[in-house]
């Protein structure tokens, strides 16, 4: 079993890489996983289990012409967490171009709301 922030390293890397694939080049992270921003921000070092996707994460990290990290509450993160968690129990990756998938359509809607409230 994989821990929490573990868990949320590999996804910044699939994140990452997401991004270099459509050829983003300024980009913001928010995670609700404190560990990881403040490991990030440090320079991706880590004497964890989870070092070498830090180190990935700091190589894949240095190809953005502008990027910034920080830290959400989970709350408003929400779509992010139940894709992590849904990746984590599957164990298989997947993207998708056009139409959300369904069973995240209501966190969708509730984060959209509460940003709209702030």
């Amino acid at each position: 079993m994989v821990d929490a922030p573990t868990a949320k390293v590999h996804a910044l890397r699939e994140g990452l890489l997401l991004a270099q694939y459509v050829r983003c080049s300024r980009i913001m992270v928010q995670s609700d996983c404190l560990e990881v921003v403040e490991t990030m921000k440090q320079g991706g070092f880590s004497a964890t289990a989870g070092a070498p996707i830090y180190e990935e994460c700091k190589m894949l990290w240095q190809d953005f012409s502008s990027i910034s990290i920080e830290h959400c509450n989970r709350d408003i993160n929400r779509v992010a967490h139940n894709l992590a968690s849904l990746a984590v129990q599957s164990k298989h990756a997947c993207i998708w171009v056009d139409e959300p998938p369904s069973f995240i359509l209501e966190a969708l809607v509730n984060d959209v709301t509460l940003f709209s409230n702030q």
